[in-house]
This record gives structure tokens, C-alpha cells and sequence, in this order.
């Protein structure tokens, strides 16, 4: 009996060792036996570019909430509707979404106009809402709809951050940026991703963005507004539209651009463009056949005329095909824009055109577009 108790035992103590054995094999081929033992090597995640680059950027990313003045019918008496009272006239003020915006030196803030403008045209409210907790008032010192840009400013005598602004020409395709605001209710976010050309031209309904940047960062609705960065943390964009047939197809104002626009807005409280007093639109082969002129030809074709200003002086008439202006050769409407724009508004500058068969110069002086 004796020796079966040791034997017994015996097996025990050879079973618990080999346990230990396997278990100590099994921790080793999981690589789970240094877990405790040795500690994990430090990381410092705020020397990534991204990360020190929205370290900068973000305190100057807003968000923006606007309301408008809506103006509704009451009927105090159910019956007044049928009986076709008049009732009375209430203004009420209602929320009408989200959007960001980029804040600059002196509490000004770059934005989108489509952001803002349903705001301005019906006198409503415009609350700008800082990373850091604080909201303020606003007020629009001016909107431009054809560029789609606005410039606001706090109303506050607090110390305010202030964005960082990139250098003309300095993005390239492929460069890495970073995409700030607020999307869809979402305050503060990131996205990163690339410049995936430079000055595309877009026409969005009754508007035609020109020069364009695209990026794949993610762009959303209320991201509009908001800041396209570069890995320096400098803002070379506002964040505008997205294609909605499309994925990650973004499209952003180049800095230089929404300056330019906000400088204006600033001295005058809208841009002042030039005119020569003229519409144009494309050569294409209809007109081409009814001008009589060929393939060779190009320009642009003058449409319509307004009176009182420059071109009807300077004699020029519907019809008259259009090849340079201000020296630069014109090939549609788009380039037409693009050289009148450059132009200082009283200047006089000449304009190459062909009337049948006679080809000639005029000279005309240029004035404030209305």
C-alpha cells in the first residue's frame, strides 16, 4: 500500500513538471513569456508630419453656424384662412446648417460665400466657434458669389489665433496636404491625402470656379469653408466642393485666389472687376459657318452689347470675332475672363478683330463691371 502512495505520487510530480514544461513551451512559441518582462519602446506620435502640421493649423479652423430670417403667415383663427384674412406677418429666425472657415490676422475669417450667404441676404445670424470652446458673433463685411468666397469678422477684442498662409505656386501634384473643418457636424476633424492636379476649371450651376485645386482628401458637406494644409501647416486652400459622382474628388480655392477676393471685400466690401461693356461666347461650328470664317480661325464672338460703356465707343459690334486682347490671344470665353480680369478697371487696351473678311484693331477703355 505504501509503495502504490509513492508510486502515486510520484506520477503526480511527473505530471505537474511535464504541465509546466508544455505550458512554458507554449508561452515561448506565442512569444507571450516577454510580456511582462520587457517594456515597450517609446513612440512619439507628435513628430509625425500630419500631426505637427494640424498642431498648427487647427486653433485658426472655425466653425461656423448660420441662421436666416424666414417671414411666415399666422392665422390666429383657423377660420381666417378659409375666409381668406389676411392674419398677421411673424420673422423667425431658423437654423440653416454648418460650414467652416480659416481665421486671419485682426479676427477676419475666410469662408465660403455659399457657406454664409443665405445668412447675409436675409439678415440673419452668423456664429463662428473656436477649437477651443469659445464662440463669438460675426458679421459679413462682404460676400463675392462668383468666386464663392466671404470674409467675415469677429466680433470680440480677444486675443484670437491666426492661419498661417502658404506661398503662390509652392503645391505640386502628389504633395501631401491635410483637409481641417467641420464635416458634417463633426468639429475639428482631419483628413489627409495629396494634391491631385492643379487649376481645374468647374462649373457648378450659374457658377464657373476657375483654377481649382484637386485633392483625394476627404471632403464632406460642412467642410466648405475650411482649410486645405500643407505638411508646414500653412493654409493653401479653402475647402469648397466635391464631386458628388464621384469618390475622394475634392476641390479647394487656392489661397492666393481667396486673398486676393478677401483684400477687395476688405477696401470695398465687394470685388471690383473691369468690363468692356461686352458678352462673348465661344467660336464654334454653327457660328463659324454663319461668320463665314474657317477652321483656322480663333477667338471669341462678341454676343451682346451693353450700352454706355467701352465697346459699342470703341465700335465694336455684334458678331466681331475676337482673337487678342490686351496683347494676350484669346481662345474662348474662359481665357477672354481670365485676361480682362488681369486688367485695371479705367485702363484702355486694345482688341484684334475680325469683321467678315476685314480684320482689324480698336482700342477700349475699360470700366467698373456693375
Amino acid at each position: 500500500m505504501k509503495s502504490n502512495v509513492i508510486l502515486l505520487g510520484g506520477l503526480v510530480l511527473v505530471g505537474v513538471a511535464i504541465g509546466a514544461c508544455v505550458r512554458d513551451a507554449r508561452t515561448s512559441i506565442l512569444g507571450l513569456g516577454s510580456l511582462s518582462a520587457v517594456a515597450a519602446a517609446p513612440y512619439d506620435a507628435s513628430k509625425e508630419p500630419i500631426v505637427a502640421a494640424v498642431k498648427l493649423a487647427a486653433p485658426a479652423v472655425v466653425s461656423i453656424d448660420t441662421t436666416s430670417r424666414q417671414v411666415y403667415q399666422v392665422f390666429d383663427d383657423p377660420m381666417d384662412r378659409f375666409w381668406g384674412n389676411g392674419g398677421r406677418r411673424e420673422t423667425r429666425e431658423v437654423p440653416r446648417g454648418a460650414g467652416s472657415g480659416v481665421l486671419l490676422k485682426d479676427g477676419y475669417v475666410l469662408t465660403n460665400q455659399h457657406v454664409v450667404g443665405e445668412a447675409v441676404d436675409t439678415n440673419g445670424s452668423i456664429t463662428v466657434r473656436l477649437p477651443d470652446g469659445r464662440s463669438f458673433k460675426a458679421s459679413a463685411v462682404g460676400t463675392d458669389r462668383s468666386t464663392d468666397v466671404a470674409l467675415l469678422k469677429v466680433e470680440t477684442k480677444e486675443s484670437l489665433p491666426e492661419s498661417s498662409l502658404g506661398l503662390a505656386g509652392s503645391l505640386v501634384p502628389g504633395q501631401s496636404v491635410i483637409a481641417i473643418g467641420n464635416p458634417v457636424g463633426l468639429s475639428a476633424s482631419v483628413s489627409s491625402g495629396v494634391v491631385s492636379a492643379l487649376g481645374r476649371p468647374i462649373a457648378v450651376e450659374d457658377r464657373l470656379y476657375e483654377n481649382l485645386i484637386q485633392t483625394d482628401t476627404a471632403i464632406n458637406p460642412g467642410n466648405s469653408g475650411g482649410a486645405l494644409v500643407d505638411l508646414g501647416g500653412r493654409v493653401v486652400g479653402i475647402n469648397t466642393l466635391v464631386r458628388n459622382d464621384a469618390q475622394n474628388i475634392g476641390f479647394s480655392i487656392p489661397i492666393q485666389t481667396a486673398m486676393r477676393v478677401a483684400d477687395s471685400l476688405r477696401k470695398f466690401g465687394k470685388v471690383r472687376r473691369p468690363t468692356a461693356g461686352i458678352i462673348v461666347v465661344n467660336l464654334d461650328d454653327r457660328l463659324r459657318r454663319a461668320l463665314g470664317v474657317g477652321s483656322e480661325a480663333t477667338g471669341v464672338v462678341v454676343w451682346n452689347l451693353y450700352r454706355g460703356m467701352g465697346a459699342i465707343d470703341a465700335g465694336l459690334q455684334r458678331g466681331d470675332l475676337i482673337s487678342e486682347f490686351a496683347g494676350q490671344k484669346v481662345t474662348d470665353e474662359l481665357s477672354f475672363r481670365r485676361v480682362l480680369e488681369a486688367q485695371k478697371i479705367g485702363s484702355k487696351v486694345k482688341c484684334a478683330i475680325r469683321r467678315g473678311n476685314q480684320q482689324g484693331e480698336v482700342e477700349v477703355q475699360l470700366s467698373e463691371a456693375p
